[in-house]
C-alpha cells in the first residue's frame, strides 16, 4: 500500500460522482517484499490441452460458464473506483482498464481477466478501455513478453481489493461480520446463504465504507475456485476486428486534420539536394510542401494528394556515407572475423541476415500541438517514451502532453522507436493544425529498425557432454537495427540448436536423446512432451525428416518444438509442427496457443522466405512481393501443448520464434543429410 497524494486522490474522489467512496489506492508498481501474493501457498493445476489448428480446421473453445445473477437497473452516474485498474458503475458494469499496448497479443483480455476474476466479477458485463500513457501505471513499456509476468500479481491485488470493499459495504448495511459474508459473481452474498445484494445495488445504495487493506491474508482467490482465468475465452476485442470497426491509428479523423506522407532518402543518411515544390503544390488538394530533417513532406488535404503530390516532387538526393555500402559487403567482414575452433570442440558459424519487422500496420502517427498542450495518438509500445519525445520537442510539461494508444497492428518490436510521433509532432508544430502522418508498405520497408546482420559461432565439446556455448558478431554498421521478435533469441537458438543436432549426428546419438542428456529438468519436461506427441521415431514418407529444437526465451518460458518437413528439390516444405510450453499459469488457453502459432508463423517467414538486402546504400525490397511473408497456403497443421503448471505466468508472446529455425534445419539434415547454417534456409 502507498500513501495517497493529493493529486491522486482528486482523480480517485472526481470520479466518485455518487455512490461508494473509497480509500484504496493501487500503484502501478509493487516490490515482492510488500506483494502479498508472492508468499501464498495456495496451487492451481492447469490441464494440458492439445489443439490441432492449419488452414482447414478451427480449435474449438468454450467461455467461461455465463453466470445467473439478476441484473439491476441501477444508475450508472453511481461509480466506485477503488484503484486506477478498475470502475464499478451503479448497474454493476465493470469497466478495466488495460495499460499495456494490445498489439494483438490479447494482453487487454488477459489483464481483464486476471481482475474479474479475483474481484468475482460476472464475465459478460466485463468491458475494457485503454489506459493513455501515465506513469501510475508503473512501466507501460510492452516488449519482452512480460506484460502478465510483471504484473500479474498487481492485477489480482486490484481485484481484491474491490472485492473486499464490496463485502465490507455489504456487511456494514446487514449488520453482520464482513468475515463471514462471500461473493458470487457479481453478488456479495449474506451469511445466512440466501440475502443477496448485487455489485451494483451496494454501489446505487451510496454505502461508505473505508476499504480494508489487502494483506496476505484471505483476500486472495484460491486458484482452484478459479472460473475465468484458465479457461479458453475469445477477445475482448474480437468482434470489433471481424466486423472491421476496429479503429486503428490511421482510421482517425480530428477536426481542420491535415494529411501529410514525407518523401525520405533511399540511402541512410541521405538528404535532399532538389525538389520541385511548385510541382508538388500543382497537384490538387496539396497544400504546403516543407523540409523537414528526414527530407520532405508533402501535406495535403487527403491522402491521396498528398502521394500525389510526394511522388511530383521528383527529389534529387545527396546520398550520404553509406552510398556503396552492401549487405554483402558486411556479411563478409562477419566472415572475415570469425575465428577458429580448437581440435577438442566441435563448432560452427551460423549466418542471420538483416530481417524486418513486416507488421500490417505500418508506422504513422496522428499529433495536435496547440498552444496549451499537445495530443498524439500513435501505435506505439512505449507510451511514455512517446511521451517524454514530444515533451522534447515542445517544451510541454507532461501534464500537458497526452499520448493515446489505439490498437496495433502487430509492430513485433518496431513500435519501440518514435521516428513517426517526431515527424509527426514537427508537421503539426510547422502548421498550426492537427496532422496525420501516413507511412506506406514501402516507406515501412525501406526504413525499418532492422533485425541485425549477425553471425553466430556455437561451439561444444566434440564428446557432446554439454550445451554448446554461442559467441554473437553483430554487424557494426549504421544500418539501423533494433529490438525485432525475441530479439537475440532468435539467432542464439537457431545457432545452439542446430549446433547440438550436429554433436549427435557426430556422437551416433539421436539428437532428442542427447537433448534429455544435457538439458536441465525444466527444458526436458517440454522436450519430451513435443517429441511424444510428434510421434518421435515413427516412419515417415521418403523424402521427409523431423527436427527438433527447445529455447527458453529470455531464460523464462521453455518451448520445444518438432518440425516434420518434406524437401522436393530445392523446395522446403513444412507440414507439421508440434509444440510443447511451460509457461507457468495459464490465464488464457487460447492466447497461449494463439501466440505459439504465430510465432511459428512469423518464425517460418523468416526461416524460409526473404531478409532484408542493402545494394548502394539503399534497402533492395519494397513489399510483400520482394519481402515474403508465409502465405495461408504454406502455414503447417501445428499441434500446441500446454505443461501443466501452478508456477506464476511467464511471457508467450515472442517464446514460439526462436526453435522454429533450427527445428527446420535439423528436419532438413533428417530427410537430406544437408546442413543448413544460413537464414533463409536454402538447398
Amino acid at each position: 500500500m502507498t500513501d495517497m497524494s493529493r493529486r491522486e486522490f482528486i482523480k480517485v474522489s472526481s470520479l466518485a460522482t455518487g455512490g461508494l467512496m473509497v480509500s484504496v489506492y493501487l500503484a502501478g508498481c509493487i516490490t515482492k517484499e510488500t506483494d502479498p501474493t508472492t508468499t501464498t501457498t495456495s496451487t492451481t493445476s492447469t490441464s494440458t490441452s492439445t489443439t490441432t489448428t492449419s488452414s482447414s480446421t478451427t480449435a474449438t473453445t468454450s467461455e467461461p460458464e455465463p453466470t445467473t445473477t439478476t441484473t439491476y437497473p441501477g444508475d450508472p452516474n453511481a461509480q466506485l473506483r477503488p484503484n486506477i485498474y478498475l470502475l464499478i458503475d451503479g448497474t454493476g458494469a465493470v469497466t478495466i482498464t488495460a495499460f499495456r499496448s494490445e498489439l494483438g497479443q490479447g494482453i487487454r483480455t488477459a489483464i481483464a481477466m486476471v481482475i474479474a476474476e479475483e474481484m468475482d466479477a460476472e464475465w459478460e458485463r466485463v468491458s475494457v478501455t485503454q489506459a493513455p500513457a501515465d506513469s501510475d501505471y508503473g512501466d507501460q513499456n510492452t516488449g519482452g513478453s512480460l506484460s502478465i509476468k510483471n504484473h500479474y500479481q498487481i492485477l489480482r491485488r486490484a481485484g481484491a481489493a474491490a472485492r473486499e470493499v464490496l463485502i465490507a459495504a455489504a456487511a456494514r448495511t446487514w449488520d453482520v461480520r464482513v468475515k463471514d459474508c462471500r461473493t458470487e459473481p457479481g453478488t456479495v452474498v449474506h451469511p445466512d446463504g440466501e440475502s443477496r445484494l448485487t455489485y451494483g445495488e451496494l454501489i446505487t445504495a451510496g454505502v461508505e465504507e473505508e476499504a480494508p487493506r489487502v494483506n496476505r491474508a484471505k483476500p486472495w482467490k484460491d486458484p482452484s475456485r478459479f472460473r475465468i482465468v484458465g479457461q479458453p475465452t475469445t477477445l475482448v476485442d474480437a468482434a470489433d476486428h471481424l466486423s472491421g470497426t476496429t479503429r486503428y491509428t490511421n482510421d482517425l479523423t480530428l477536426p481542420g486534420m491535415r494529411y501529410a506522407v514525407i518523401a525520405r532518402c533511399p540511402t541512410f543518411g541521405g538528404r535532399p539536394l532538389d525538389y520541385d515544390r511548385a510541382a508538388a503544390l500543382a497537384i490538387p488538394g496539396v497544400t504546403d510542401v516543407l523540409e523537414i530533417e528526414k527530407g520532405v513532406a508533402v501535406v495535403a488535404d487527403h491522402t491521396w494528394a498528398a502521394l500525389q503530390g510526394r511522388e511530383a516532387l521528383n527529389v534529387s538526393w545527396s546520398r550520404g556515407s553509406l552510398a556503396g555500402t552492401t549487405s554483402a559487403g558486411i556479411q563478409q567482414h562477419l566472415i572475415d572475423s570469425t575465428r577458429s575452433v580448437g581440435s577438442s570442440r566441435i563448432g560452427a558459424a551460423y549466418d542471420i541476415p538483416y530481417l524486418a519487422h513486416a507488421a500490417l500496420e505500418p508506422m504513422g502517427a496522428v499529433a495536435d500541438v496547440r498552444s496549451d498542450g499537445c495530443e498524439v495518438w500513435a501505435p506505439t509500445q512505449d507510451p511514455q517514451g512517446a511521451r517524454r519525445t514530444v515533451q522534447n520537442l515542445t517544451g510541454f510539461a507532461r501534464s500537458a502532453v497526452t499520448v493515446h494508444v489505439p490498437p496495433v497492428g502487430g509492430k513485433f518490436g518496431r513500435g519501440h522507436y518514435d521516428d513517426a510521433v517526431t515527424e509527426a509532432v514537427h508537421l503539426s508544430q510547422a502548421l498550426g493544425a492537427p496532422v496525420k502522418l501516413m507511412w506506406t508498405r514501402e516507406d515501412d520497408m525501406a526504413h525499418d529498425r532492422y533485425h541485425p546482420m549477425s553471425r553466430y559461432q556455437a561451439t561444444a565439446p566434440a564428446s557432446g557432454s554439454s550445451r554448446p556455448s554461442v559467441r554473437s558478431n553483430s554487424a557494426g554498421s549504421p544500418i539501423p537495427t533494433g529490438a525485432w521478435r525475441s530479439v537475440g533469441n532468435h539467432p542464439t537458438a537457431f545457432a545452439r540448436e542446430s549446433l547440438i543436432d550436429e554433436v549427435a549426428a557426430a556422437n551416433g546419438i539421436d539428437p532428442l536423446k542427447l537433448r534429455m542428456q544435457i538439458m536441465d529438468r525444466a527444458a526436458r519436461r517440454v522436450i519430451e512432451l513435443a517429441a511424444e506427441q510428434s510421434g518421435w521415431g515413427s516412419p515417415l514418407p521418403d523424402g521427409w525428416g523431423r527436427g527438433i529444437a527447445y529455447f527458453s526465451t529470455f531464460g523464462v518460458t521453455p518451448v520445444a518444438q518438432v518440425a516434420e518437413v518434406s524437401v522436393e528439390g530445392s523446395a522446403i516444405r513444412v507440414h507439421r509442427v508440434v509444440c510443447a510450453v511451460d509457461c507457468g499459469v495459464v490465464i488464457n488457453p487460447d492466447t497461449v496457443r494463439a501466440q505459439m502459432e504465430g510465432g511459428i508463423a512469423f518464425g517460418l517467414t523468416a526461416a524460409l522466405k526473404d531478409g532484408i538486402t542493402i545494394e548502394d546504400g539503399a534497402v533492395v525490397q519494397s513489399n510483400f512481393h520482394d519481402y515474403r511473408l508465409l502465405p495461408f497456403d504454406e502455414m503447417p497443421e501445428v499441434e500446441v501443448h500446454i505443461v501443466p503448471s501452478s508456477e506464476p505466468p511467464t511471457g508467450v508472446g515472442e517464446m514460439g520464434v526462436p526453435p522454429i529455425a533450427p527445428a527446420v534445419a535439423n528436419a532438413v539434415f533428417a530427410a537430406t543429410g544437408i546442413r543448413l547454417r544460413s537464414i533463409p534456409l536454402r538447398l
